[in-house]
């Protein structure tokens, strides 16, 4: 009988122990959702200045890596170029930036998997040998794709020569 108390006791724990541990490692699992737009607005922020510093040394690389494949750039000409353009124009000797700067950003985040990124950018430099420097605001669209940001849309009009 006494048997028969400790088996009817073990099977009764034995189901609800898998139940409280699993609520356990829900309970871990789940994260802070304002620590998880911190931590997006601040790659965000990193991958911007990571641009910057590409765009001034002329590394080709960052724009094949980080570019949307669906990307699209409207300079503030009007023009329109997409991700094979934009990476052949910033590899072609003729695009020279001697300084860039961003100020007034403005980072925000829509459904967890869109950035948008607001400001003003001092250009120096020359485009074919024509100068191009000015102040411009911009608005770039950041899309986390699978585990990646990509940058999938840049937008630029000039606002003073």
């Amino acid at each position: 009988m006494k048997l028969f108390c400790i088996l009817v006791l073990t099977l009764a724990l034995v189901p609800s122990a898998p139940s409280r541990l699993h609520a356990q490692n829900n309970q871990h699992k789940k994260i802070n959702p304002a620590f998880r737009q911190e931590d997006m607005l601040n790659t965000i922020k990193r991958l911007e200045d990571d641009m910057r510093i590409a765009i001034l040394k002329g590394d080709t690389g960052w724009w094949s890596a980080y570019l949307s494949d669906e990307y699209t750039q409207t300079e503030a000409d009007g023009n329109v170029k997409n991700k094979a353009q934009t990476v052949e124009a910033l590899r072609s000797k003729y695009l020279i930036y001697d300084t860039l700067n961003f100020s007034d950003r403005a980072v925000r985040t829509f459904n967890g998997d869109t950035v948008l990124v607001t400001g003003k950018m001092t250009v120096e430099g020359t485009d074919q040998g024509k100068s191009m420097n000015g102040e411009f605001q911009f608005t770039r669209v950041w899309v986390k794709q699978g585990l990646e940001w990509k940058l999938a849309s840049f937008q630029m009009t000039r606002t003073a020569p």
